[in-house]
């Protein structure tokens, strides 16, 4: 193994190990610090004076079904579940989850290189 692949491996497993450790401090503190999800306003939310239903609420689920069926529904409700995750307490989760996985890949990556310059066979 050549020197620049050697440095190549420290630097990875050192960004691995600091993507990790940075990456869970921030979760803990967003964890810590974040509001609970609460009350949104029982299905509704006013615009300009203008109360218009969540998707919380029968009446947002049933004008949602008629004018774009159930595939409309369920796109929306999964839209909102997207939007869910970057708030409060699960932006956390995502965090952490996010930061393990960047941390897998700088680690996995550092490990294909040293196997790629030593020319071993791959078990």
């Amino acid at each position: 193994m050549n020197k620049k692949s050697a440095d190549l491996r420290h630097y990875l497993h050192l960004a691995s190990a600091i993507v990790l450790i940075a990456g869970l401090l921030g979760a803990c503190l967003v964890y810590y610090f974040a509001a609970d999800g609460g009350n949104h306003g029982l299905g509704y939310q006013v615009v300009d004076g203008v109360a218009y239903a969540t998707g919380e609420s029968k009446a947002y689920v049933r004008d949602m079904e008629m004018y774009g069926g159930t595939s409309g529904r369920l796109i929306a409700g999964f839209n909102q579940w997207l939007e869910s995750l970057w708030h409060g307490k699960r932006l956390a989760y995502v965090l952490a989850i996010g930061a393990a996985l960047v941390s897998y890949a700088c680690f996995w990556f550092a490990r294909e290189l040293e196997l790629f310059a030593t020319d071993e066979p791959r078990v």
